[in-house]
């Protein structure tokens, strides 16, 4: 039964539910965490401790050395620093709660006894138990050697206390640069978020307002004065978080307007169902530019170029367009519905229909 009620956790997680679902279950998560640990407690005979303490003592010790060093060789193997490397190895040390599950089962069957079963229960409640001290361990570590301190680097409210009708760009990447540089041309107040601390540094270089935090938290969000924000950009690079992004700005900031990139035209659909005012292809546009050097590098004419690929983005869209029509999607994929300026407007009463019939879709 636990482990079935895991894999229908992780099935629920890779749906659009994932985040109702979570935010649904929180209160009893809570309780029935605190009837875990109880449990845990009650398995943990002091006795047996007292009289296999070196016993105790020693697999502990290898258990947290043993699985701190394979996660620090597989953080290095993903190009992770040695210090985050490090904390994380440190935070997952400890044994998991599907290690009472095995060795429970691991008795039923046979295959290990029970006085073993109950010596390798107070490890695991006591790696479990140890878990704070081991993460303060990791903190430690990384005050001490880490070149940038995140600390320094998140939102304080007094810093956006003044900002009224800015712009939340959620990701400090190539895209999110480009867009901060443009509204800081044009001297339009916005503010970026990013988890990355190079990131955010490189964005302080350019005495950019930008802080380190999760673009999806409702704490960071509300740091930033996402409640008078009139609009945000979000450039994540993983799609996971550019939908729990949005997510949780249109639930929780619904006056913020939100323009997200997309990576493909399911991506783009499942954005628009999350509360996204407008989706923006990523790759139609650079493509198009591609092509265009390509067809003059062929010594086409540049008019006939120019045609070319406004008759591609032109069939494009109109594709793309009658997808969403199809599949029930209100604002259509990339793109926002905007005033019609070819339909004349014969009265005012008849404004509104107009506006909407032919409306048009524009990046």
């Amino acid at each position: 039964m636990a482990l079935g009620a895991f894999l229908a956790g992780l099935l629920l997680a890779e749906t659009e539910f994932s985040l109702q679902v979570e935010s649904d279950i929180a209160p009893y998560r809570g309780l029935l965490l605190g009837l875990f640990f109880m449990t845990v407690g009650m398995s943990i005979d002091p006795k047996l401790l007292l009289s296999n303490f070196p016993v105790v003592i020693g697999t502990l010790g290898l258990l947290i050395v043993g699985k701190t060093l394979l996660v620090v060789i597989m953080g290095k193997l993903f190009g992770i620093s040695i210090i985050s490397a490090i904390r994380a190895g440190l935070l997952l040390a400890p044994g998991g709660e599907f290690a009472f599950v095995a060795f429970g089962e691991a008795v039923n069957q046979g295959i290990m006894s029970p006085q073993l079963s109950s010596l390798l229960f107070l490890v695991v409640g006591i790696s479990m138990a140890i878990t704070p001290w081991l993460a303060a361990g990791g903190q430690l570590i990384a005050s001490r050697f880490e070149l940038h301190d995140v600390r320094s680097l998140l939102p304080v409210e007094s810093e956006t206390d003044d900002l009224q009708d800015h712009i939340i760009i959620c990701g400090f990447g190539r895209v999110g640069q480009i867009i901060a540089q443009l509204l800081s041309e044009r001297l339009i107040p916005f503010v970026a978020l990013d988890v990355s601390s190079d990131r955010v540094t490189v964005g302080r270089s350019m005495d950019l307002p930008v802080y380190f935090g999760d673009a999806g938290s409702r704490e960071v969000l509300h740091k930033i004065g996402a409640e008078r924000a009139c609009a945000a950009v979000v450039a994540l690079d993983a799609p996971g978080a550019n939908y729990r992004c949005v997510w949780a700005l249109s639930k929780y900031y619904p006056n913020v307007k939100t323009f997200v990139r997309a990576h493909d035209v399911v991506h783009g659909l499942n954005l628009e169902k999350a509360g996204a005012t407008a989706v923006v292809p990523e790759t139609l546009e650079p493509s198009l530019q591609l092509a265009a050097a390509v067809l003059a590098q062929a010594k086409l004419p540049t008019s006939e170029i120019a045609n070319t690929i406004n008759e591609f983005r032109t069939r494009h869209l109109s594709e793309l367009t009658e997808l969403c029509e199809t599949s029930g999607s209100s604002l259509g994929y990339g793109f926002s519905r905007t005033t019609s300026k070819t339909k004349p407007q014969a009265s005012d009463a008849s404004d509104d229909n107009q506006i909407m019939e032919g409306g048009t879709l524009a990046i």
